[in-house]
């Protein structure tokens, strides 16, 4: 990401995190579907970590809670327009 290029602290900027998790998650429910509603954080942890390795812990960790978050509003989405 080439905000982190430009970061102070060596962490991602919001905009770019936000950004980076709306891909990750894109692809995540594209190669899985609907099941990614069902997955704890833990494993969406697993399933993003490829991808953001080059980012600190913290970034990591912050982005599978995004990532995350982002399933559960979909879910919800889903279940309201059923």
């Amino acid at each position: 990401m080439q905000g982190y290029r430009f970061s102070t602290d060596r962490h991602l900027p919001e905009r770019d995190m936000l950004d980076l998790a709306d891909i990750l998650a894109l692809q995540i429910h594209e190669s899985l579907g609907p099941r990614v509603y069902l997955l704890p954080r833990s494993d969406v942890l697993e399933l993003i970590a490829p991808y953001v390795d080059d980012l600190s812990p913290d970034d990591q960790h912050a982005l599978s809670w995004v990532v995350w978050h982002l399933f559960q509003s979909a879910r919800e989405f889903d279940l309201a327009a059923a």
